[in-house]
């Protein structure tokens, strides 16, 4: 059964808020203590009623029969439990509302000054630090820039050897490691501040999550990048062209292709985006209404801090993650959305036409940030180990996929709350990790594998999410298109897609 990970491993969540509402509560306990004291007055009614059915005032016989009688003192004992257990459960109600809020406070303190303490230890914990930046979205990139400059670089090396020595790859996978990355995500402001040891920058980064820290690091590193001359983290022009497809091993001619049976064969569709392969997929259906398209966006292929030729890379990832910040602090639109956008737009995908997106790693971002765009009539979105928490898809229902053991995701932070996100979990177990794959389990195969399992769990949420895509498709078959993104040179990038700033 999926959501309960007893029989097919998933763990599956919705994506709406958990929270306790505590004046909600007080209120209750308020109404409760009021009960209890109407149902004690009842209570000391029935007794005196008791006391007078017992003896006439004049000398006769009892007023009641002893039947009677029974009935009443039965009445007041009941009336005297419910009065009790009402004020005992009115009083704890009341400390509960007061324990969820002092919990509260304390996690979030708690959470604050461990990654303070990550920032001011960063020298003795860098394989953290240069992990998270080099399979991910980088925040440690700026860390290890202040480090450097605060205990120069040979106590980074030093640090780094001796942990990767000590502890080696493993430790990536680990899913206490993958939670230490989420906090660090949410906290990188303070990480900072503990590095500076800045008493103002810690208080003033409070509020601050993975999407807000993400855009304070995009403008941290244009500081640095000033001061040194260098170009990391920052975002170049795009160009997008079509490739030709060869055609079906089956027979089928070139770019036609049957509909997906499913979310594994969504997965499976994904293009690899390897060296000089296409990083994009579209595929048109014929609808009622006009054509209808599923969109495919590949995973990071570069995982360097310095924008090189290809656009799926860190500096792509980091401003997808801060696409998704109410600061209003500029940030260009990422290198990999630009290049799905223009391919859309080369393929013919028109305002209004309804388009399903699917994408893994930074494709999973790239389409949780399209389905979040209300200028796009997206009706489903897939996330397969993609940083794509902390986007809210407003009414778009939105399949995220996570391992356990995979990091690259608890880089967009603990995430906010969508009632129409769907969050499928499962553990991968151990892999060991191979050259070139750091976090196996971030393995695009290991998701199509993932992917297979929900579409044969019977989750009534999954069982809704698979309906949709069927009903999307309607059976028919679709022409498909690939294409190929690559990053272009400031200085000879006229007439290609340009970055272009974004708000909150």
């Amino acid at each position: 059964m999926g959501g309960d990970g007893a029989v097919d491993g998933l763990t599956v969540t919705s994506g709406a808020a958990t929270s306790v509402e505590t004046d909600a509560v007080r209120l209750e306990s308020v109404r409760l203590s009021a009960v209890a004291h109407v149902v004690d007055e009842w209570a000391v009614r029935a007794t005196g009623v008791l006391e007078r059915s017992r003896v006439d005032p004049c000398g006769g016989p009892a007023l009641a029969p002893d039947a009677a009688r029974a009935a009443i003192a039965l009445a007041r004992d009941r009336l005297g439990a419910v009065a009790r257990g009402a004020a005992r459960r009115a009083t704890d109600l009341g400390a509960s509302a007061a324990g969820y809020e002092r919990a509260e406070l304390l996690a979030d303190v708690g959470r604050r000054i461990a990654a303070g303490i990550i920032g001011s230890a960063a020298p003795a914990f860098a394989l953290a630090a240069a992990s998270g930046a080099s399979i991910a979205l980088g925040p440690a990139w700026l860390v290890s820039q202040l480090v450097s400059a605060v205990d120069g670089r040979a106590a980074v090396d030093a640090a780094l050897e001796g942990l990767v020595l000590e502890r080696g790859l493993p430790m990536l996978s680990d899913p206490a490691f993958v939670s230490l990355v989420r906090a660090a995500a949410d906290g990188t402001d303070e990480v900072i501040a503990g590095l500076l040891g800045s008493e103002a920058l810690f208080v003033a980064g409070g509020a601050l999550e993975a999407p807000e820290n993400a855009r304070l690091l995009l403008a941290a590193a244009g500081v640095v990048g000033l001061a040194s001359g260098g170009r990391a983290l920052r975002e170049t022009p795009v160009e997008v062209r079509r490739v030709d497809i060869a055609p079906g091993r089956d027979g089928r001619p070139a770019g036609i292709a049957p509909p997906p049976r499913g979310v594994g064969d969504l997965a499976d569709r994904i293009p690899s985006g390897g060296a000089d392969a296409p990083q994009v997929r579209i595929e048109r259906y014929a609808g009622p209404d006009g054509p209808r398209w599923i969109v495919y966006s590949a995973g990071t292929k570069d995982f360097g801090l310095e924008p090189a030729a290809q656009p799926y890379d860190m500096t792509s990832n980091l401003h997808a993650v801060a696409g998704a910040s109410s600061l209003p602090l500029a940030v260009d639109l990422a290198a990999g959305e630009r290049a799905v956008r223009d391919a859309m737009s080369q393929a013919g995908v028109r305002p209004g036409d309804e388009l399903v997106v699917v994408g893994h790693s930074g494709g999973g971002i790239i389409a949780a940030n399209l389905a979040a765009d209300p200028d796009l009539h997206v009706v489903a979105a897939v996330n397969l180990g993609g940083p794509a928490a902390q986007v809210d898809t407003g009414e778009v229902p939105m399949l995220s996929v996570t391992h356990a053991e995979d990091l690259v995701p608890a880089t967009g932070g603990s995430g906010v709350a969508s009632a129409s996100r769907i969050d499928v979990e499962r553990s991968v177990g151990a892999i060991a990790p191979q050259p070139g794959s750091p976090v196996p389990a971030h393995a695009l195969r290991e998701y199509r594998a993932t992917a297979e399992l929900v579409d044969a769990s019977d989750d009534p949420r999954l069982a809704d999410f698979r309906r949709t895509l069927a009903g999307f498709t309607d059976g028919g078959a679709a022409e498909a298109t690939l294409w190929r993104a690559m990053r272009v040179p400031a200085a000879s990038a006229a007439g290609v897609s340009a970055p272009t700033g974004t708000g909150p």
